[in-house]
């Protein structure tokens, strides 16, 4: 975790003070990689909020196991490869997988020590929240529609009271191993964005890709989660963080000359023609 965070600072400061000597020497501006529509982003964050909303609504209908159901329920009607969680309990594997998850909440902060993206925070800030808002709110609508049990339910050595909480028909998807993995792809891609270091890029794409496996791993071995859980959890946090900030990308500037079709409604049809330096 510290070598990722240290990683990371080291190629923005680095990029920072070789882009600062660019701007002087070429004494230009870069242009930002992202487009910021207010339309379009008021419209996507608000259908992240919706579901996050009815996320949390639908999570917090559940009702805990009765004694019967807990007693109905059987390691052996598990798939192979989840049944292993069944005998995990470790309290201080489950704060340590807290500790990574909110460690992750400092990264867009992180990001900001680069002149270029403080510049940008508009528009970051807006990809953060949207990324949040849908990850967290999906995490949290499934959770309420599966309803399945944990794997520290089946450990019956366990007290009966830590066994029947609301909190224990939470298992699907893993909600620390997506949302971890929300904020690190997403700021392993703004950075590649930005960044045109492809050592340093390496790096933050390397941290950004075991964080959230070290946070699966712990939720694995605190008996939390089962294998496909933290599996279906990291997919769908690493597919949000990467896809909304690259939805939000410029569209490059074709150079050389262009041909469309054209039409002004009156039936006459040509060809357009656009050169460009």
């Amino acid at each position: 975790m510290r070598l990722f965070f240290l990683a990371l600072c080291s190629a923005l400061l680095t990029n920072y003070g070789a882009q600062s000597q660019t701007d002087t020497l070429a004494n230009q501006t870069l242009a930002s990689p992202y487009n910021f529509n207010w339309k379009k982003d008021l419209i996507a964050s608000s259908m992240g909020g919706a579901l996050l909303v009815g996320g949390i609504v639908v999570s917090n209908q559940l009702s805990p196991l009765t004694a019967a159901q807990l007693n109905s329920l059987d390691p052996f009607n598990i798939n192979g490869l989840d049944r292993s969680a069944t005998n995990n309990w470790s309290p201080a594997s489950a704060t340590a997988s807290d500790v990574l998850l909110y460690s992750s909440f400092v990264l867009p902060g992180v990001l900001m020590l680069n002149k270029r993206m403080r510049k940008d925070f508009l528009v970051i800030g807006f990809m953060y929240a949207e990324v949040g808002m849908f990850t967290l709110g999906l995490t949290e609508l499934t959770k309420g529609l599966s309803k399945r049990a944990r794997p520290f339910v089946y450990n019956q050595s366990l007290d009966l009271e830590i066994r029947t909480t609301k909190d224990a028909r939470q298992s699907f998807f893993s909600g620390h191993t997506s949302i971890t993995a929300a904020l690190c792809f997403t700021t392993a891609k703004i950075f590649s964005d930005y960044s045109d270091n492809s050592v340093h890029k390496a790096l933050v794409w390397t941290g950004a890709a075991v964080l959230p496996i070290a946070t699966a791993s712990l939720r694995y071995a605190a008996g939390k989660h089962f294998p496909s859980d933290v599996i279906a959890g990291y997919f769908v946090g690493a597919t949000i963080g990467y896809l909304v900030p690259w939805l939000h990308r410029r569209k490059p500037i074709v150079k050389g000359m262009t041909l469309a079709p054209y039409s002004n409604g009156r039936q006459e049809i040509g060809f357009y023609v656009n050169y460009r330096l």
